[in-house]
C-alpha cells in the first residue's frame, strides 16, 4: 500500500496545531515531516527547501496571525513570512494541486492568495494554543489529499 508524505509548514505560534492536525491526520497510508522535524542544523534555508521537496508528495501550511503590518494606511495582522516563503516555495516546485493552506485566526492575504487551496481552520487562533480539528476541515482535508 502506497505511503503519501506531506511536508508540514507553521510558525513557531501556530507549532501545538500543526501538532493536533498530525496527531488527528495521520494513518498507515499518510505520514507528516513537519518543519521541526526536517529542517538541519548549519544548512541553509533554501538547500534543506531543495531536499525536503524530494522527499515528500505534498505540502500542507498552517496560516495565522503572527505579525502586523501598515497596509494602505491600515494596521493589519499578518501571517509569518517564512510560512509565506515556504509556502511560494513549494507552490512553485510541486504546483497548485500538491501544496495547500490551513487558515487559522483572522489575517490579512492579498486577493491574489484567492486561487489557492484553501482547508478551512477555524476563525480562533491563540499562540501555542490548540483549536479542536472540527469535521469541515477534517472533510476539506480528506478531498485534497484524495485528490493528490
Amino acid at each position: 500500500m502506497p505511503v503519501t508524505t506531506l511536508f508540514v509548514g507553521s510558525s513557531s505560534g501556530a507549532k501545538s496545531q500543526a501538532k493536533e492536525l498530525i496527531s488527528k491526520l495521520s494513518s498507515p497510508t499518510l505520514q507528516f515531516l513537519p518543519w521541526w522535524d526536517a529542517f538541519t542544523p548549519g544548512q541553509t534555508l533554501m538547500e534543506d527547501l531543495d531536499a525536503i521537496k524530494n522527499k515528500v508528495d505534498g505540502a500542507l501550511f498552517i496560516f495565522s496571525p503572527e505579525g502586523e503590518a501598515t497596509i494602505r494606511g491600515e494596521l493589519k495582522q499578518i501571517p509569518n513570512l517564512n510560512v509565506l516563503f515556504e509556502f511560494g516555495y513549494f507552490y512553485g516546485h510541486m504546483g497548485k494541486t500538491k501544496v495547500a493552506m490551513i487558515k487559522y485566526g483572522d489575517f490579512y492575504l492579498p486577493s491574489d492568495f484567492g486561487g489557492y487551496i484553501y482547508i478551512t481552520g477555524s476563525k480562533f487562533f491563540r499562540r501555542s494554543a490548540v483549536v479542536a480539528m472540527g469535521s469541515r476541515t477534517k472533510r476539506d482535508f480528506m478531498k485534497w489529499i484524495q485528490a493528490l
